[in-house]
């Protein structure tokens, strides 16, 4: 059996399955819907087999809510998730890696100018079709709990650079540039806001910028690969 705790707001639905088998609780997943998408993080379960009932599950809460498309992050190494997600129509569209950099490595990293600035909501749309960031995924992002939003503009203010900071959590779980040399930049205008000498980054679809970064003493601690699909 799948219970369903939902947390809704005017704009978003967020959902937290968990499934109960033979009188244990076998395993939950986190499900978040902005629009017709939806997305599904951290699944976890006792028993592998269980996996596929709580994404069925998934589904037919999405389905309820009006999603047509779903997205969902695995590791390269799981054999057994990406082949469930497969089964379910999906294929894989992203690429993510979560790197720990020292904020001293900015100084050592070759760099362009960029200015840094905050970010108003009537900016998302020209931010995420600039950098090839998902429609409205700043908004979702931001609805998840508070963030520090900066943005990095060039001599003729297009944009070059935009991260999402999660003071919580220590990181920015979005860390895009258009390019590596406005990385520098960008790690200095988080700066400020980071409690430690080091910051977690979730880079996506960039291995170049991954690659200099580890170049420069950073440490990747995990790879991930999103899959999506229309809801089967």
């Amino acid at each position: 059996m799948v219970v369903a705790y939902v947390n809704r707001t005017a704009a978003a639905a967020a959902f937290t399955l968990v499934d109960h088998h033979d009188g244990q609780v076998a395993g939950s997943v986190r499900v978040h819907t902005l629009g017709a998408i939806g997305y599904l993080r951290d699944l976890v379960v006792r028993e592998p087999a269980r996996g596929a009932a709580l994404m069925r599950a998934a589904a037919a809460a999405l389905r309820e809510a009006g999603v047509r498309e779903w997205h969902v992050h695995v590791c390269p190494d799981s054999a057994r998730a990406i082949g469930l997600d497969e089964r379910l129509g999906m294929r894989p569209v992203h690429r993510s890696a979560a790197v720990r950099v020292s904020l001293t490595c900015a100084s050592t990293l070759p760099r362009e100018p960029a200015q840094a600035f905050p970010v108003t909501p009537d900016e998302h749309d020209d931010l995420e079709r600039e950098l090839g960031l998902l429609s409205g995924q700043i908004a979702m992002l931001t609805r998840r709990g508070p963030h520090v939003l900066v943005q990095l503009r060039d001599g003729s203010l297009a944009p070059v650079g935009f991260a999402a900071f999660d003071p919580a959590a220590g990181g920015a779980r979005m860390f895009r540039v258009a390019r590596p040399t406005f990385a520098a930049p960008l790690l200095e205008a988080l700066a400020p806001h980071v409690r430690s000498q080091h910051l977690a980054l979730v880079i996506d679809d960039d291995d170049v910028l991954t690659d200099l970064l580890v170049a420069h003493g950073a440490e990747v601690e995990r790879r991930m690969l999103q899959y999506s699909g229309a809801l089967p």
